[in-house]
């Protein structure tokens, strides 16, 4: 009997089993992990040409030139046809200082309203060379109340100059002051009242309302010869 028993067998590892990798699913997703290049992670910036560069700044140039030239334009005629509004002409004027003058160049008496106290007359003027030459006397008056008519006063009134001087305010009928009809237009919210009196025919136009056009129309009927 041997002094040192054997212990059972241990097998040799398979060199096979050593060697060889686990075998690889070809259907598996395959994961990469890769950072971007650094130059791909930057916006890419346009570059002009010198022509393109060139016509781009032309391009712009003319822009500006048509706006400055537009405005130069537009101021002129914005100057010489202010919007009927009061506030546009404050100062009060003589106006039958400025009537007297033109008379010298009109056929008819330019009226040069009385009005009630408070009242005044913020511009006045003579027109010449408007729509068919026709010229012709205008103001504005400004109430106590801050309302505003615009006056046209001319003795060659003719359809085109109606339509002109009312902006094409379409026909309302007519309406009676004392007694006496004016013809009735309406343009958003302006009210006109147009009358024949003595040799010149009277346009008068507000956004104030029936009654602040009926008050000078009273005046005018009272002021202007009829004959």
């Amino acid at each position: 009997m041997s002094e040192h028993p054997e212990g059972p067998a241990v097998p040799a590892a398979s060199p096979a089993s050593a060697t060889t990798p686990a075998p690889v699913d070809a259907d598996a997703p395959t994961h990469v992990s890769a950072s971007a290049p650094e130059d791909a992670q930057q916006p890419v910036k346009p570059v002009l040409t010198p022509s393109q560069a060139k016509r781009a700044n032309q391009t712009l140039k003319g822009m500006i030139i048509s706006v400055l030239l537009t405005v130069a334009v537009a101021i002129p005629v914005i100057l010489i046809n202010p919007p009927d509004k009061a506030e546009n002409f404050r100062a009060p004027v003589d106006v039958a200082d400025v009537a007297s003058q033109a008379a010298a160049d009109a056929d008819f008496t330019p009226w040069a309203p009385n009005l009630p106290e408070g009242d005044y007359v913020n511009f006045a003027r003579w027109i010449t060379g408007n729509v068919d030459g026709i010229k012709f006397w205008e103001f504005g008056v400004v109430t106590k109340d801050d309302e505003f008519v615009w006056v046209r006063q001319t003795a060659g009134a003719n359809p085109s100059w109606l339509a002109a001087v009312t902006e094409n305010a379409a026909l309302a009928g007519t309406h009676a002051v004392d007694g006496t009809d004016w013809e009735l237009r309406t343009k958003g919210k302006s009210e006109i009242l147009i009358g024949t009196l003595g040799k010149s025919t009277i346009v008068l136009t507000s956004d104030s309302g029936l009654g602040t056009l009926e008050s000078l129309a009273r005046l005018a009927q009272q002021e202007i010869p009829a004959k």
